[in-house]
C-alpha cells in the first residue's frame, strides 16, 4: 500500500517536470529572445533597411500591390513579406518590429516542423534532438533574426518536404497532399520560381532513384524497365502534380498579372526573368566561384557541418532506405542548384539545413559505437543549448548598447543632424543605399554621374546650399570605372566638405556653394548607358 502511495506521489511530482522538457524550454527561450529583439535595436544591414523603407513608402503612398522604394517599383522580391510587414504596422507595431515579426514567427514554426519531420524519419531519437541542434546553427539563428523573405522560403521548403516524407512513408495514403503543396506555395510566394526549383526536382529525383535502388519497386516490378517506369509514374502521380502546381502558382502568378496591368510588363519581366533567370546565369551582383558553399557551410552549419561529410557518405551507403534517400536528394539537389547558379550567397542553401542536420545527426551512431554515441549526442545538445543562450545574451544585453555602430546608424544620424541644422536638399551621388533612405527619408534625388550633377547645378535644379552625399569609393583612386566617379574631386570654391563619416560605408557630405552655378563645365566622362531594368529599384 505504501509503495503504491509513494509511486503515485512520484508520478504526480513528475507531471509538472514533463511540462519543462527540453523541447518546451527551447520554444520558450527562442520566443523570449526573438520577442525582445523585435524592439531593442535598429535596422541590421543590408536586408532590414530595404524592407523597412519599402513598407514605410508603401504605407505613405497607399500603394498595396507593388513594393516601392525611393519612389519607384522594387523588383528584388515578391510582395508577400512586404504585405506581412504592412499588416504588422497596421496592427500598431513599430515599423522595425512589424517587418521582423514574420521571420520570428517563421522560426518558431520552423522548429515545430522539425519535430514533425524527425518523428517521421527517426522516431527513436529524443523528440528535441533535431529541433535543438538545428535551431542553434549560426546561419539559421542569424537569417531568421533579420527581416528577410528567405526566412519564409526556408520554412516553406521544410513544410513541403515534411509533406513529401509523410506521403512517401505511407504507400496506401490517398487524397491531396496539402502539407506538401502548401509548403511549395509558401516558398514560391516568398521568393518566386526558386521555391519550385529547390523542392519539386528533388522530390522527382528521389522517386526516380527509388525505382532503381529501393527494395519495394524491385519486388513489385522485377527487372522490367517498363514496370519500373509505371511504378515511378504512379508514385509521381500520388503527388497530385497538376492540382498541386495550380495551387503553388496561386501564390505568385495572379500578382504578376496584376503588376503587369498596374505598372507595365517590363516590371514583370524584371521581377520574373531578370531577378531569377538572368541572375542565375550571370550573377551580376552576387557573383561567386562555384566552390563558395564548400567554404560557407562550415560556419553556417557549425558544429553539425563537421559530421555532414560522414552523413553524406553513410547516406550513399544506405540509399535503399527512404529516409536516407530523401535527405540526400534534398540536401544535394539544393547544393547543386545553387552551385550551378552564378549568383551565390551563403544563406541560399539554408532551405536544405534540416536535411543536412539530419544527415549529420544520423551519422553519429554509425561513427561512434556504444557509449561514445550517447556522449556525442549529449555534447551536441549541450553545445546547442549553450550557443542559443549565448546568442540570447548577445541580443538582449549587448546589441541594444551597440546597435548604432551596426550599419553606421550613428553616422547617418550625424548626417541627419547636420542637414537639420542648416536645411537643404540632399542629393545622392549614385543610387542611395536603403539605410540612407531609411534614416534620411525618401524619395531622395540622385545623379548617376558627375556630368549629370554639374548639368543639374547649371540648370538650377540643384541649388546652392544643397548637399551631395558621396560614397568614398566614387572619389579618387578606386576600382570604380571612370564614368561612375565624382570627377573632378569636389573642392572649394565650388563645394564645401562638411565631414567624412562611417555610415554603413565611408561617406562624405558636401555642400554646394553659390559659385558652383558659374563654374566652368568640367570635361567629365559620359555616364554609363542605362539598362532597361534601371527604371526600377534593384538595390
Amino acid at each position: 500500500m505504501m509503495t503504491a502511495v509513494l509511486g503515485s506521489r512520484k508520478v504526480a511530482l513528475m507531471q509538472p517536470l514533463r511540462k519543462y522538457n527540453p523541447l518546451n524550454l527551447l520554444f520558450v527561450t527562442l520566443a523570449v529572445i526573438y520577442a525582445l529583439a523585435l524592439f531593442n535595436h535598429g535596422p541590421v544591414p543590408s536586408m532590414e533597411p530595404r524592407f523597412a523603407e519599402a513598407v514605410r513608402e508603401m504605407l505613405a503612398r497607399g500603394e498595396w500591390l507593388i513594393p516601392i522604394k525611393n519612389g519607384v517599383p522594387y523588383i528584388e522580391y515578391p510582395p508577400l513579406y512586404f504585405w506581412l510587414g504592412i499588416a504588422g504596422k497596421l496592427s500598431g507595431l513599430p515599423l522595425l518590429a512589424a517587418i521582423r515579426l514574420p521571420g520570428y514567427i517563421g522560426l518558431l514554426l520552423w522548429v515545430w516542423w522539425l519535430v514533425r519531420l524527425q518523428k517521421e524519419l527517426f522516431p527513436q531519437w529524443p523528440r528535441w534532438l533535431l529541433a535543438l541542434t538545428a535551431a542553434a546553427l549560426p546561419g539559421i539563428l542569424y537569417n531568421f533574426f533579420t527581416a528577410q523573405s528567405d526566412s519564409l522560403l526556408i520554412l516553406g521548403t521544410l513544410i513541403a518536404f515534411s509533406g513529401f516524407v509523410r506521403l512517401r512513408t505511407d504507400p496506401m495514403r490517398r487524397g491531396f497532399p496539402w502539407e506538401l503543396w502548401l509548403g511549395v506555395l509558401l516558398a514560391t510566394a516568398a521568393k518566386g520560381p526558386v521555391g519550385l526549383a529547390i523542392t519539386l526536382p528533388a522530390m522527382a529525383i528521389e522517386i526516380i532513384v527509388s525505382a532503381f535502388v529501393s527494395a519495394q519497386p524491385v519486388m513489385s516490378a522485377g527487372r522490367d524497365m517498363g514496370r519500373r517506369s509505371a511504378w515511378t509514374f504512379r508514385e509521381g502521380w500520388r503527388l497530385a502534380p497538376m492540382r498541386g502546381l495550380a495551387l503553388a502558382l496561386l501564390g505568385i502568378v495572379p500578382w504578376y498579372i496584376a503588376a503587369g496591368l498596374t505598372v507595365n510588363w517590363e516590371f514583370v519581366r524584371a521581377v520574373l526573368v531578370y531577378q531569377n533567370f538572368t541572375r542565375f546565369v550571370s550573377g551580376f551582383d552576387h557573383l561567386q566561384p562555384w566552390w563558395m558553399y564548400a567554404q560557407t557551410v562550415w560556419g553556417d552549419m557549425f558544429p553539425l557541418s563537421l559530421l555532414l561529410p560522414f552523413g553524406i557518405y553513410f547516406g550513399l551507403r544506405h540509399i535503399r532506405e527512404l529516409r536516407w534517400r530523401v535527405l540526400l536528394t534534398w540536401a544535394l539537389w539544393t547544393l547543386l542548384f545553387f552551385t550551378i547558379s552564378a549568383s551565390k550567397q551563403s544563406k541560399y542553401i539554408l532551405p536544405a539545413a534540416p536535411a543536412m542536420a539530419l544527415l549529420a545527426l544520423a551519422a553519429v551512431p554509425l561513427l561512434f559505437r556504444g557509449r561514445w554515441s550517447g556522449w556525442m549526442r549529449a555534447t551536441l545538445q549541450i553545445w546547442a543549448a549553450a550557443f542559443i543562450l549565448f546568442f540570447g545574451v548577445l541580443v538582449i544585453a549587448w546589441l541594444p548598447f551597440h546597435d548604432r555602430r551596426i550599419g553606421g546608424l550613428a553616422g547617418y544620424q550625424q548626417i541627419k543632424a547636420a542637414v537639420a541644422k542648416e536645411p537643404g536638399q540632399v542629393v545622392s551621388f549614385q543610387w542611395p543605399r536603403p539605410m540612407t533612405l531609411y534614416v534620411l527619408g525618401a524619395p531622395m534625388p540622385y545623379v548617376r554621374s558627375s556630368r549629370e550633377l554639374y548639368a543639374e547645378i547649371h540648370r538650377g535644379e540643384i541649388k546652392p546650399g544643397a548637399y551631395v552625399l558621396v560614397n568614398t569609393k566614387y572619389l579618387g583612386p578606386s576600382d570604380q570605372p571612370e564614368n561612375r566617379k565624382f570627377l573632378p574631386v569636389p573642392q572649394p570654391p565650388y563645394f564645401e566638405e562638411i565631414f567624412k563619416v562611417k555610415a554603413e560605408e565611408p561617406m562624405v557630405l558636401y555642400r554646394v556653394l553659390p559659385t558652383a552655378a558659374d563654374m566652368p563645365v568640367p570635361a567629365t566622362p559620359q555616364p554609363p548607358p542605362a539598362h532597361w531594368w534601371q527604371q526600377f529599384d534593384t538595390d
